[in-house]
């Protein structure tokens, strides 16, 4: 039996994960100096350069996610196309998405929330964002999400938004097709250290950014405090990934995910 996480705590990591996940694939794809990636100054002028693709990218990454958290699975293709037929514009179909207009509103916070910091040149911390996010309104009836739907949904929300994130200077032969992600098939469950080790087998350009943003986005989804990774680099990943995990299962649900995942962005 899996856990629950509220549903406005999973929403809230949902669209953080996006912007976080984006404009790291937004700087890396055009800035070099590793100095100068995430300066305020580099933050700021990407992210005003590409004002107008952020919309879109949203749209494209979190109508399933947003919708996957309050609709079962097999109705989200109906959803979706009776808003088509409507004529429905794309924040249209993402309020829809959203389930009711408590949650709508609740991602537009968090929409301008994270926007507006990276506006400014700015990263919203972890312990910023489990101290801010909004929460349910007393009156509300408790609503919450399986937690590994929310892994798996959160999961989806870092990649696709990283990779279309490196894509936005079409240069999508840099993310590295040669190597299978993490290559964390299962095995045996008493090896789940020889599983994890493999996480790092990613291109060294990419992997590295890519496991802090799930880290991230683990940490904010899972716990409700930010975990210190000034020693990341120093500490073994698999460890750092069950701390923010929390239980072995959690951690597989994770990394089956990322498999998944990067299947389908082979596809695209």
């Amino acid at each position: 039996m899996t856990e629950k996480i509220d549903k406005y705590k999973v929403q809230a990591a949902l669209v953080r994960s996006f912007f976080d996940a984006f404009s790291h694939g937004v700087i890396e794809s055009q800035v070099e100096d590793r100095n100068e990636k995430t300066t305020p100054q580099s933050v700021k002028k990407l992210m005003l350069e590409h004002y107008e693709h952020i919309a879109p990218a949203f749209f494209d990454t979190m109508f399933f996610p947003l919708a996957a958290i309050n609709y079962k699975y097999e109705d989200i293709a109906t959803l979706a196309r009776e808003a088509q037929q409507r004529g429905d514009d794309m924040m249209a179909l993402v309020r829809t998405a959203c389930g009711n207009e408590a949650y709508y509103n609740a991602m537009v916070e968090e929409y301008k929330r994270n926007f507006s910091m990276l506006l400014a040149g700015k990263y919203l911390s972890n312990a910023d964002h489990l101290e801010g996010y909004v929460r349910k309104a007393e009156a509300e009836t408790e609503a919450s999400v399986d937690s590994d739907r929310a892994i798996e949904l959160t999961v989806r929300v870092v990649m696709f938004a990283y990779v279309r994130g490196l894509r936005q200077t079409g240069e999508s032969a840099r993310f590295d097709r040669s190597v299978h992600l993490g290559q964390v098939h299962p095995q045996q469950e008493d090896a789940r250290f020889d599983r994890s080790a493999h996480l790092g087998q990613v291109h060294p350009l990419r992997g590295a950014t890519l496991f802090r943003l799930m880290l991230d986005a683990m940490n904010i989804l899972l716990l409700d405090e930010a975990v210190d990774f000034a020693d990341a680099e120093a500490t073994d990943l698999a460890s750092l990934f069950l701390k923010v995990c929390q239980t072995q299962h959690n951690f597989t649900v994770m990394t089956n995910e990322m498999d998944r995942t990067y299947s389908e962005l082979m596809k695209e």
